[in-house]
């Protein structure tokens, strides 16, 4: 049965070998337990020496395992709160592997997942946000990631909660009081003071649950998809953001077939990339399935970069891709900038909006340039050229700036 009292171990460097490996012992029993199987010359009980200190030897019973260096925290002074040996070895897993049984057999329990953080937290040592924030900081992939889990570990967002929580309460105490020894002579605050501070208080909580988005994307990455019809240039912009070929080029109309997501770091935002399979009238099954799959990636994104080919009259695949994106938010992208422009220009609308008496689609005329960035879901437009590179740098910057939009996020949830 598990129990909080059992002295726990696990190897706590990632699998796979490396110049270094490291065993975490945790419990009342880690340091005589370690003391079984290390040896030291210059150092005849593990049992006696002080905190924080390290120690070179060997781990061994009848034969050396390998060369070591153990290092002690004595409780509280640990992560876990409990006295820690944590054994750093040579990072052959066979060998981590072994010292871990070793372990083992002398007592310790494998060490559950997340375990000794959970310790960690039982213990007094840090509160829920902060071991939240040491999950974030294992993955963060981006600095922007690293720094935001890394504020909150150091206990930021405690901070804030706790600051807002003791601004409430002698709130709460004085309406108590109002309320129960209202024929007393008391000195109550007023209803205007009252709904001052009270307000105060809100904007400060809407602000914190704000950030919320903007972490969750930090976390788990911004979501893009690129839509388009067939032949647009969505392959060749996907190679061009992620800087390689990953997803085949070729002109022969519906190459993508399926889904291909990638990750990006943008500007320190943690950016996942869905190409997609152009929006078109399916010819065969294999077509038809690609395409659901194109509006599942669709509903799932954050953003939609909606891809036009510049260099031709739109159609009504076009206008077809604008109807998919109208309600969500969304970037329309020109792509082949570097070509000449038909003599048109561009303006998203829905198909049935701007048709003349003979039922022909009509594009208004509007100045085909990169606006001032308007709140999600009105659009953006911007010219790129995938093969040359151009206006990427100017996209980059309105996905980044979209995936940080605090309110716009808000408004999402």
């Amino acid at each position: 049965m598990i129990s909080p009292e059992d002295t726990i171990a696990a190897i706590a460097t990632p699998l796979g070998e490396g110049g270094l490996g490291v065993i975490r012992v945790s419990g009342t029993k880690a340091i005589p337990l370690v003391n079984q199987i290390f040896r030291s010359p210059k150092l005849k009980d593990l049992t006696e020496i002080p905190s924080h200190t390290c120690h070179f030897g060997t781990i061994q019973v009848d034969t050396v395992i390998d060369q070591v260096v153990v290092t002690l925290f004595r409780a509280p002074h640990s992560y876990t709160g409990e006295d820690v040996v944590e054994i750093s070895a040579h990072g052959s897993p066979f060998t981590l592997q072994k010292i871990l049984n070793l372990c083992l057999q002398k007592g310790a329990r494998l060490a559950g997942p997340g375990e000794f953080t959970e310790r960690a937290f039982l213990n007094g040592k840090m509160d829920l946000t902060q071991a939240e924030a040491v999950a974030d900081l294992i993955r963060a992939k981006t600095d922007k990631a690293q720094a935001a889990a890394l504020a909150q570990m150091q206990g930021h967002l405690a901070q804030k909660v706790r600051g807002l929580r003791d601004r409430l309460l002698p709130l709460l105490a004085h309406v108590e009081v109002g309320l129960d020894h209202s024929d007393e002579d008391h000195d109550f605050l007023s209803r205007a003071h009252l709904t001052e501070t009270c307000r105060a208080v809100q904007k400060d909580i809407e602000s914190v649950l704000q950030s919320a988005g903007v972490s969750k994307i930090l976390r788990e990455g911004f979501h893009v998809a690129i839509l388009g019809r067939p032949n647009v240039g969505k392959s060749s912009l996907l190679n061009a953001l992620l800087k390689e070929e990953r997803a085949i080029v070729t002109p022969i109309p519906g190459t993508t077939r399926d889904t291909l997501e990638e990750s990006v770091n943008l500007n320190g935002i943690p950016v996942v990339l869905t190409d997609t399979a152009g929006l078109r009238e399916a010819k065969n099954t294999v077509e038809r399935l690609g395409i659901e799959r194109t509006r599942k990636a669709l509903g799932q994104a954050d953003l939609t970069l909606a891809i036009f080919d510049g260099s031709e009259p739109l159609i009504h695949e076009d206008y077809e891709v604008m109807n998919a994106c109208f309600g969500t938010p969304h970037v329309w992208v020109m792509n082949k900038c570097d070509l000449p422009a038909p003599n048109y220009s561009f303006s998203p609308c829905r198909v049935g909006e701007g048709e003349d008496e003979g039922g022909n689609i009509a594009v208004r005329a509007v100045p085909l340039t990169l606006r001032p960035l308007p709140r999600r879901g009105e659009g953006t437009t911007v010219c790129v050229s995938a093969k040359t590179g151009e206006g990427l740098d100017a996209l980059v910057k309105t996905i980044t700036h979209l995936a940080l939009d605090e309110k716009a996020q808000a408004s999402e949830a």
